[in-house]
């Protein structure tokens, strides 16, 4: 990943899109948590996926990974566990937050400073 070229312009949808994906996946898990057999999926990393996204060109999905998760599967072989579960969809949703208004800052930031608003 190059650091030095990277804009918050640049930064902030791919950023978006990573979580949307990452919510969408924990959602999955969450609506699954009764299935059997059914294991816990999460998404690559943040690094990973802007090393892949600058390797392609626009905007992609994260890939979808097996989860690590602490709770050992159930007597169905499923191992959600909601409260971990609710835990990063709230946590995927507060960041989703803080990446779209920083995101909606700079972009008004950026017509306020060319004296537009």
């Amino acid at each position: 990943m190059n650091t030095e070229s990277t804009s918050l312009f640049d930064l902030a949808p791919k950023r978006l899109q990573w979580l949307a994906t990452r919510q969408a996946v924990v959602s999955e898990n969450i609506a699954n948590a009764d299935v059997l057999g059914y294991r816990a999926k999460d998404v690559q990393s943040f690094a990973s996926y802007l090393g892949d996204a600058d390797r392609a060109s626009g905007l992609q999905d994260a890939e979808v990974v097996q989860a690590d998760v602490l709770a050992s599967p159930n007597m169905s072989g499923n191992n959600i566990n909601l409260e971990e579960q609710m835990v990063e969809a709230n946590s995927t949703a507060g960041q989703f937050k803080v990446a779209a208004n920083l995101y909606r800052k700079a972009y008004q930031m950026m017509y306020t400073v060319a004296g537009r608003r």
